[in-house]
């Protein structure tokens, strides 16, 4: 069952009111990246290697970017810390999608804590202003977990 907004909005720092949705939270973008370099991934992750991210929009400096058509790295502004015994699942906002851009998320596990990274496919060119919201995400709980998120990118 889906936790409801009155309940997940305690997972968060200074939460603005208009993130405050019917069963879920409007996440804000913080920085966009270009994708440079080959990735590596295995199974075990000892081979692990990210591409290269280049910084070409950051909330906090810059009032808007526009995205031609490719793919691009958001990390959100807002903070989140996920109980133990619960997860979160984000999907683009209604509005992204309706102009012809969407994100890609994995699920955000048990303990996860972080401003979380998500990949941007734009469609269509689209102009993005600062501390835009263009993520919803959505909690769970979870029961026999079988531990929580002790990654790399926690904290991050």
């Amino acid at each position: 069952m889906i936790i409801g907004a009155n309940t997940s909005k305690n997972f968060f720092d200074n939460l603005e009111e208009e993130q405050i949705q019917q069963c879920g939270i409007d996440l804000r973008v913080w920085k966009i990246f270009k994708i440079e370099g080959e990735g590596v991934i295995d199974f075990s992750n000892e081979k692990r290697k990210l591409p290269n991210y280049i910084e070409i929009f950051n909330s906090e400096k810059d009032e808007h970017i526009k995205l031609d058509r490719g793919v691009y790295i958001v990390k959100v502004a807002d903070y989140i810390k996920i109980p133990e015994n619960v997860a979160g699942f984000a999907y683009p906002r209604s509005s992204l999608l309706r102009m012809g851009a969407t994100l890609y998320s994995a699920v955000h596990d048990p303990g996860y804590e972080g401003r979380p990274e998500y990949l941007m496919q734009v469609f269509n060119p689209i102009t993005i202003y600062k501390y835009a919201r263009i993520a919803q995400i959505v909690f769970v709980e979870c029961r026999d977990v079988k531990g929580v998120y002790e990654g790399i990118y926690k904290g991050r």
